[in-house]
């Protein structure tokens, strides 16, 4: 019976089956169509199989490149942040759009160069004056808050959660957790975590109605300047010498030397006084 089997198999795959009758003649077709099913399978089973070990490394070396360029980006991110620090003295900085920069001893500024021409946006920790290129929105960012301007000249003194602004050409958006205002040429404003508030300028009246002692508290010096030149009628020289730079002290109204000697002798700035002017050294 085994051989019997064998010798039919036999037939079959070669498709010469001797015997006669419907029933074995389909056989001898359908074994046919089998081999050939089997021959078309096993080529599609390999095609497959070349397909996904061609796909795999593909899909390797997409997914490497991708991540060799995320850390590219993040890497050149990092790089591109600029950092200014200063200790005793101050510092005159021209940032990529053409604005300038005198940042003021024992201060700090950061930002980026490459996000930069998109986004002017820097962190000041300190005290700089701002001369801003027109242009896009101008952002300087502090612990205590925000200043933002399209172009304009302005002073940010900042002290952990306090911060002072004066706007001293066109105008400036100070922005606060407590509120904001627009200063115009000339304004100032002073903020810490409960308060933002105006900086009154002390209008000069008669001599004979100033009181003998005029107190000032982080006031820009220019403005400290403008008083004197209207209280003692006289006129200073060389005002760019007080750019960015603030006074805590008093005016005594009545001595001019003394008033002289306390103003700029406590901001280091050398002078001659000749007749109805002061020449700053």
């Amino acid at each position: 019976m085994e051989d019997n089997t064998e010798l039919l198999e036999k037939y079959i795959e070669e498709g010469k089956l001797p015997l006669k009758g419907e029933l074995f003649s389909r056989k001898a077709k359908i074994a046919e169509k089998l081999r050939l099913y089997r021959e078309e399978s096993r080529r599609i089973t390999v095609s497959r199989q070349r397909k996904r070990g061609g796909e795999r490394p593909a899909a390797l070396y997409w997914g490497i490149a991708a991540m060799f360029i995320v850390l590219l980006g993040i890497g050149g991110y990092y790089f591109s942040e600029e950092k200014l620090v200063t200790e005793t003295t101050a510092m005159d900085y021209e940032l990529p759009d053409g604005s300038k920069v005198k940042l003021m001893g024992n201060s700090s500024l950061s930002y980026n160069r490459v996000t930069w021409f998109w986004e002017r946006k820097l962190q000041l920790l300190g005290k700089a004056l701002f001369k801003v290129t027109p242009g896009k929105t101008f952002t300087v960012q502090t612990e205590a808050g925000d200043v933002s301007v399209l172009g304009t000249k302005f002073l940010v003194v900042q002290q952990g959660k306090k911060m002072l602004v004066n706007c001293e050409e066109g105008s400036v958006k100070v922005a606060t957790p407590v509120g904001q205002r627009t200063l115009t040429a000339g304004q100032s404003v002073r903020c810490d975590e409960t308060k933002i508030v105006p900086v009154e300028r002390k209008v000069p009246t008669p001599e004979a109605e100033y009181p003998e002692v005029l107190g000032y508290e982080d006031d820009p010096l220019i403005n400290v300047v403008a008083d004197i030149e209207q209280i003692f009628k006289l006129t200073v020289i060389g005002h760019e010498k007080c750019e960015g730079l603030t006074y805590s002290g008093t005016v005594l109204t009545r001595d001019l030397n003394a008033t002289l000697e306390n103003v700029f002798g406590s901001s280091g700035i050398g002078y001659q006084l000749r007749e109805k002017e002061i020449i700053l050294e």
